[in-house]
């Protein structure tokens, strides 16, 4: 499913867009769905993927691996050769009810399900080029098994070997989504993992990735349900979940199907459909955009009547056949928790244009799309387009936006067709300057623009972002006017120090009294610190106790995954000195002398796990973090998985919610059908703080003190 195409689902190729408009295209179900139902003993009335489809070696027809569930779970195989009518071999395999005539491939208990299969033909080994990981709970005899994904291998996918070591994967959590990712040749993996996210425990997305299939390591968060997820919310407990993700490479780049849990009854019920994500990595994901207050599904479950009405999940990836992207998906009737007599799960079909999952479209008065500066293009522009009724033309820019001689639109020949490769060209050129920097502007006028190519060498030139928040107040306090960096809650009120000799005289101070909200500055946006970052401040701690400066802690309970806390213990009470924590784990400097409630700055950097905390811009101590997770539990506890050793993550650190400074979170938190008041007034800072930076990079003393 991989090439040079660069698609426009999402913004990171664009630099300006003009009176242009992103649509997003749901897949089309199959008129004749569903095509594969439970219909034997060994399946009861729910058959259903997760798991995955594949062509045949031959190219004469396809193969499936998916699940049922009768009160236990069965791994089931079936073969087709059209993709629409499906057969259950009796593969004689595992006894069933005292029978091997089933499709029963593999069965080490009675929980383990979600058959993913990965087809490596290059494997030398010819016993391994299909390679199974499928989860199990770890609570059946005889075994009693440890519970997490488990590997396998096969010569033909039907009799599998267990790798040497199971599992592969420890436990993240009990759904995860596995493929091959040829752009940088290893496997890569989407495992559940749990997080604090505004109030609640909630189903997240984690990532792992390995070059040997038999040893994965521990899951790391990556993805969390932000504030449009939860739009629809109406009543108290309600919230919105990630149940999957089924992320794979998908030309220049990675796609992804995000399965969406709106918890309807705020318990553990609620439908579940699918949105598209975006990305260029493979584990910093872009969502869809919000049009309307919402999303739009790109798989959605059926009307009132329709036997996918409940749920529907996606294979770990779809294929791509005679220009048109083909998702196998299971669909069932009932929703997550609301299983009926009645209820049925099955298989069904659902298709889409190559590229077709989101669009740029211009009207009548026409649109521009300029991308941002590419070199190495070569050969000639081809674009996935529909112009019929409309049309398109391309001009080229060079690195500074000015016209390229020979290219300009008025010499392009007008494209006014509906294919996925057309042809752009110039008058009197034979094809794309393949020596130049070069921008390339798209101008629509009743068209829609999916993807474009410009030879296999195209690379877009790397633009600096600028990922540094900083805030000194100044300008909000002259304006009084609303930052679109910060929030004030609580009795957190701006104030003057005309005394500080800062960047500013300009500051927050924060009063921790107990009769009203506490004091905090939520920092917008900073739920993504990454691989490498720098929290720094100007902080005057007149209580002279132990204080938050940065935290998104929930106010209750241990340290887990998705909470960052820096915080200063002058007194050493509960710690000596200054403390960074991150991922559950813990950072401490031993004791420091900060004991005169004056100006002090603070600051921690983060780089791949390695920490360093200072003080006035002296180090005063280090630590390493090491990846994977900690994750939260479902009674406000938490549990271990972390990687022994210094390998830095390929992650970094993602958070379940902002970073706030002077506080915790202190919110409500909702754990095991209760609700935890956390302490209003724990660990809050009484004083004042200035001189505020977040970067994503890890600055030296000499940049983040001045």
């Amino acid at each position: 499913m991989t090439g040079h195409w660069q698609l426009f689902v999402d913004d990171y190729l664009v630099e300006r867009k003009v009176n242009v408009k992103r649509i997003y295209h749901p897949f089309t179900k199959h008129p004749n769905n569903p095509l594969l139902v439970a219909d034997k003993p060994w399946e009861g009335r729910t058959s259903y993927l997760y798991g995955t489809v594949l062509p045949n070696e031959t190219n004469d027809g396809y193969k499936m691996w998916y699940h049922a569930w009768l009160g236990e779970y069965t791994n089931l195989y079936a073969t087709s050769p059209d993709g629409l009518n499906w057969d259950k071999p009796e593969l004689g395999l595992v006894e069933f009810q005292g029978s091997t005539d089933n499709n029963l491939f593999l069965r080490r208990t009675r929980e383990d399900h979600i058959p993913q299969v990965i087809y490596t033909p290059w494997e030398r080994d010819s016993s391994r080029r299909y390679k199974l990981i499928n989860y199990d709970y770890g609570k059946t005899e005889p075994n009693n098994l440890v519970s997490g994904f488990y590997g396998a291998y096969s010569a033909d996918g039907i009799h599998w070997n267990d790798t040497p070591v199971n599992p592969i994967l420890k436990d993240p959590g009990d759904v995860g989504n596995f493929v091959w990712d040829p752009h940088e040749n290893q496997y890569i993996g989407y495992p559940k993992v749990f997080a604090p996210v505004r109030g609640f425990r909630r189903r997240c997305v984690g990532y792992s990735s390995t070059t040997n299939f038999e040893t994965w390591p521990q899951a790391e968060l990556i993805l969390v349900p932000d504030r449009a997820d939860d739009f629809w919310v109406e009543e108290e407990y309600q919230r919105t979940e990630f149940y999957g993700l089924s992320g794979f490479a998908y030309e220049s780049g990675y796609i992804g199907f995000l399965w969406i849990f709106p918890l309807t009854d705020g318990k553990n019920d609620g439908p579940i459909y699918c949105e598209i994500v975006s990305s260029r990595d493979g584990i910093n994901w872009t969502r869809q955009e919000v049009q309307g207050g919402r999303r739009v599904p790109i798989l959605p479950t059926g009307g009132p009547d329709d036997w996918d009405r409940g749920m529907v999940f996606s294979t770990n990836h779809p294929l791509i056949e005679d220009g048109h992207i083909k998702l196998w998906y299971g669909g069932s009737s009932a929703t997550h928790s609301g299983r009926t007599d009645s209820s049925r799960s099955s298989i069904g079909l659902a298709t889409l244009r190559k590229d077709g999952f989101a669009s740029l479209q211009a009207g009548q008065d026409g649109g521009e799309v300029i991308t941002k500066i590419f070199v190495g293009a070569q050969g000639q522009l081809l674009i996935n387009a529909n112009a019929e009724g409309g049309s398109i033309r391309v001009e080229l820019l060079d690195g500074s936006g000015t016209v390229i001689p020979g290219y300009e639109k008025e010499r392009c020949q007008v494209v006014n067709k509906d294919g996925l490769d057309l042809e752009v060209r110039w008058d009197d050129q034979d094809g794309l300057p393949d020596d130049k920097e070069i921008r390339f502007a798209f101008h629509l006028k009743n068209a829609a623009l999916y993807s474009f190519m410009a030879g296999s060498e195209l690379q877009l030139i790397d633009q600096p972002d600028s990922d540094r928040i900083f805030l000194d107040f100044e300008e909000e306090f002259e304006s009084n006017a609303l930052s679109k960096s910060y929030q004030l809650h609580g009795n957190a009120a701006l104030v003057k120090d005309s005394s500080s000799n800062h960047i500013s005289n300009s500051m927050v101070k924060l009063t921790p009294d107990v009769k009203t909200e506490v004091g905090r500055i939520e920092i917008l946006n900073t739920n993504n610190l990454g691989t490498s970052f720098t929290m720094a401040a100007r902080v005057k701690n007149l209580g002279g106790g132990h204080a938050r400066i940065f935290s998104n802690h929930r106010g209750v309970g241990e340290f887990v995954t998705g909470e960052v806390v820096l915080d200063v213990d002058p007194r050493g009470v509960a710690f000596p000195g200054i403390r960074f924590v991150v991922n559950g784990q813990a950072v401490f400097s031993g004791k420091v002398n900060i004991h005169d409630e004056e100006w002090h700055h603070l600051a921690v950097t983060y780089d791949e796990g390695e920490v360093i905390l200072y003080l006035d811009g002296n180090m005063v101590g280090s630590g390493f973090i090491q990846s994977g997770s900690v994750p939260l539990q479902a009674d406000n506890g938490h549990r271990w998985y972390l990687e022994n050793s210094t390998a830095p993550s390929k992650v970094g650190i993602q958070l379940g919610n902002n970073v706030f400074l002077g506080a915790d979170r202190n919110k409500p938190f909702f754990a095991r059908r209760r609700t935890i008041l956390p302490s209003a007034s724990k660990a809050a800072l009484n004083g004042c703080i200035d001189d505020v930076i977040i970067a994503r990079e890890a600055l030296l003393p000499d940049q983040f003190m001045n």
